[in-house]
């Protein structure tokens, strides 16, 4: 008996969930997949791009800086990843990688504390 024989003798209904639950599970660990090596994998490169930004455009030009890391960023994307990705999700990633960056370089822990000294720089 083959293999081609015991496939067709097993119900239609019963191979139709098999095949949807195999596809389910196939997308779920793809995406998974892809969201890792995606956007996590670019944030180390995106660090690197912000610490470009800084040396090529002067202090104030703040969306300057965050656009050039998006262009950059958004080249690192797997082609059909690109397509789902729009410039303004983008965009706030880098931003909140930004402010986590800026925030583990403020005193090495990651606790919104760059925040907090924003808004009191702003009160004063």
């Amino acid at each position: 008996m083959d293999i081609w024989t015991a496939i067709l003798s097993v119900p239609a209904p019963i191979l139709v969930v098999l095949l949807i639950m195999l596809i389910c599970v196939t997308v779920y660990i793809g995406y998974q997949n892809a969201k890792m090596r995606g956007l996590d994998g670019i944030r180390a490169q995106a660090y690197q791009y912000m610490l470009k930004a800084e040396r090529i455009y002067i202090s104030g030009e703040g969306r300057k800086k965050l656009k050039y890391v998006v262009s950059k960023a958004r080249g690192l994307l797997p082609g059909w990843m690109q397509f789902f990705i729009t410039d303004e999700a983008l965009m706030k990633i880098v931003d909140i990688w930004f402010g986590e960056v800026k925030d583990l370089l403020d005193d090495g822990k990651i606790n919104d504390s760059a925040c907090l000294e924003e808004e009191t720089d702003e009160d004063e």
